[in-house]
Order: C-alpha cells, then sequence, then structure tokens
C-alpha cells in the first residue's frame, strides 16, 4: 500500500519530534527575519519629510513693527556741537556700533536725528543701508526695544529736500518701529546690529569733543558725542491717563502744569554749533581811506582863496589911511595963510 508524499511527510515528524522542532524553529526565523526588514523600507523617508516641513515655517513667523502712534511728540535730548572737518561711521560690531543718551520725559521713543552726509559711493568699505534697534541699560546686553533702519537713498532724499547739496551735511530723520517706552533718569543705546553688502560701515555723522553731553556717549571716545536729537511722543492710552491724574490734582485744589498738545515738528533749519569757529581777517585798503581826505582838500582851497582875496583888501585899506595921513601931514606942515 502506498502512501501519498504529505502523509509520509506527517508520520515521519510525527515518530521524530527532533526534526520537527527543527524545522519548525527555521521557518520562524525566517518569518521573523523578512518581518524586520520591512518596517525598515517604509520608515525611513518619514523622518525627512518632517524636517523639510519644519524648515518651511521658520521664515512664517517674522514680526513686522509700525510706527507707533502718538497725539503728542515733543523734543527730549539734544546735542547740537560739532567738530569741523570731522566724520564718524557706524559699524555692527560690538563696541563700535552705538551711541548713547539719558532721557528725561516719560513717553514713547518716535524718532532720533543725527547731522551727516550720505558715504561716498562705490566703496569697498561702506554699505547701502544700517538697520538696528534700542536697548535699554547696557549696548550689549541690555533688553531690546523696537526697530529702526537707514539707507543711503533715505539720506540723500532727506538731505535734498532741505535745499542741500548731495555732499552738504544735514538733518537725518530715523523714524523708529514699534512701541519703546522711555523713562526719566534711564540711560538707552541707539543699536546698529546689521550693514547690507556685508560691509563694515555706513555714514558719515558730525560728532563734538569735550564731553559736550554728559549723559551720554559715543563708542569712540567717552569725551566724543554725536550730534543728535530725540523725540518722544504719548500714545491714546498714556494721554488719557494723564488728564484723569490731572482732574484728580485740580480737585484736590492743587496747581498742575498741563503739557502742551501740539505736535513738535523739528526745526531743520537751524543747523549745529561749530567748535571750532573761522577766523576773520580784515585787510587795509589805502585807496578807500584816501579818499574822504581829497574831497575835504577841496573846500580848504576855496577857503585860502577867500582869504586871499580878503587879505588883497586889507592892503589896500591899509595903503589908502597911509595916504590921508601923509597929505594931512603935508598939509599941515605948509599951511596956507
Amino acid at each position: 500500500m502506498q502512501l501519498f508524499p504529505c502523509i509520509e511527510i506527517a508520520l515521519v515528524l510525527k515518530s521524530y519530534p527532533t526534526i520537527r522542532f527543527i524545522l519548525f524553529s527555521t521557518s520562524l526565523l525566517y518569518f521573523l527575519g523578512c518581518a524586520e526588514d520591512d518596517p525598515k523600507l517604509e520608515s525611513s523617508p518619514q523622518p525627512q519629510n518632517e524636517q523639510i516641513v519644519q524648515k518651511v515655517e521658520i521664515p512664517e513667523k517674522a514680526i513686522k513693527l509700525d510706527f507707533p502712534t502718538v497725539y503728542i511728540e515733543e523734543l527730549d535730548q539734544s546735542q547740537e556741537f560739532f567738530k569741523e572737518q570731522h566724520e564718524t561711521s557706524f559699524s555692527f560690531v560690538n563696541k563700535k556700533n552705538w551711541f548713547s543718551y539719558t532721557s528725561e520725559k516719560k513717553g514713547v521713543l518716535t524718532k532720533v536725528l543725527l547731522f551727516g552726509k550720505p558715504n561716498y559711493k562705490p566703496s569697498d568699505h561702506y554699505g547701502d543701508s544700517m538697520h538696528g534697534f534700542i536697548r535699554k541699560g547696557n549696548p550689549d546686553k541690555g533688553p531690546k526695544l523696537g526697530e529702526w533702519r537707514l539707507s543711503r537713498d533715505d539720506i540723500i532724499n532727506q538731505i535734498l529736500a532741505q535745499g542741500l547739496s548731495e555732499r552738504e551735511a544735514g538733518w537725518i530723520t530715523i523714524r523708529m518701529r514699534g512701541e519703546i517706552p522711555q523713562e526719566v533718569g534711564q540711560t538707552y543705546f541707539f543699536v546698529c546690529d546689521k550693514i547690507t553688502g556685508g560691509k563694515p560701515w555706513f555714514g558719515a555723522f558730525a560728532f563734538g569733543e569735550g564731553n559736550p553731553y554728559k549723559p551720554g556717549r559715543f563708542w569712540l571716545q567717552k569725551d566724543h558725542d554725536l550730534v543728535f536729537r530725540t523725540y518722544i511722543g504719548k500714545t491714546p492710552d498714556q494721554v488719557a491717563l494723564e488728564q484723569k491724574n490731572i482732574t484728580k490734582v485740580k480737585e484736590l485744589g492743587l496747581e498742575v502744569e498741563e503739557s502742551s498738545t501740539t505736535n513738535a515738528n523739528p526745526n531743520l533749519d537751524s543747523n549745529p554749533i561749530s567748535q571750532t569757529p573761522k577766523v576773520q581777517i580784515q585787510f587795509n585798503q589805502p585807496n578807500q581811506i584816501s579818499k574822504p581826505q581829497i574831497s575835504e582838500e577841496i573846500p580848504t582851497e576855496k577857503v585860502e582863496e577867500l582869504n586871499f582875496i580878503q587879505a588883497q583888501n586889507i592892503n589896500s585899506s591899509a595903503e589908502q589911511n597911509n595916504t590921508n595921513q601923509k597929505s594931512s601931514l603935508f598939509n599941515r606942515l605948509f599951511k596956507k595963510e
């Protein structure tokens, strides 16, 4: 009697359990090996896709700041003495990129004015624009407040609007973006952190020597100060709060000085004061001095002529008297009887 091959294999495995265990273990290891390979092929592209998505989302989080909305704007700090034929620039590296001032009024910083002119172009050392922010208390570690930017084209347009040529110095207005609170007695730093084109310097700005502005300084030297002006404004909320405080003080019967509510426009026609005034030299002009002497001699000649005529008349009258005296003496000596 012949059995089918499958039945024969089953009977052999049943009779020999060791062979059955070996075949079962081999099959199990084979299937486990195949199962481990499959997830590696499927899961490998997933982390790459997640990394690409993260890189695209980062630039979308940039926040653009707007100019502050204020009701009142007024001058706070200024330094308007400068050394002629002396200019300086801003860099973006630490210790060469700031100037400081100390606020005396409470409000929001709206703009900073510098006195200068555009740098030469083309240049291997000067960029086309600079960007920065305000720091409170320290130029390197203080809290960042707002932002600002200034380009070479901005400077040229502002200089020409003042009726000056491109190479003449004038007031340059830098408007602040974002609300930058100003506290009385607090020192702030105007900081540059970027210059376009990979260049190290920007601008040509005037400065004074001999520490003309003691509550602040310029990075170049402790006794040097930029020519500058700072303006602060008051937001609608600040104005409303001040009005409430004034009303309460008046109710108590106390006197209060109310600040002006009109906007203070910067006077761009008033130039800073030179620390090296020009020496005026006066030259003698003999021709102009001699002219009045000549004009005065003309009437003296006429006087002399009149005197000369007068003298002739005097002489003639004297001669007449002499002849009369002689004739009278003759008549007395030879008197006719």
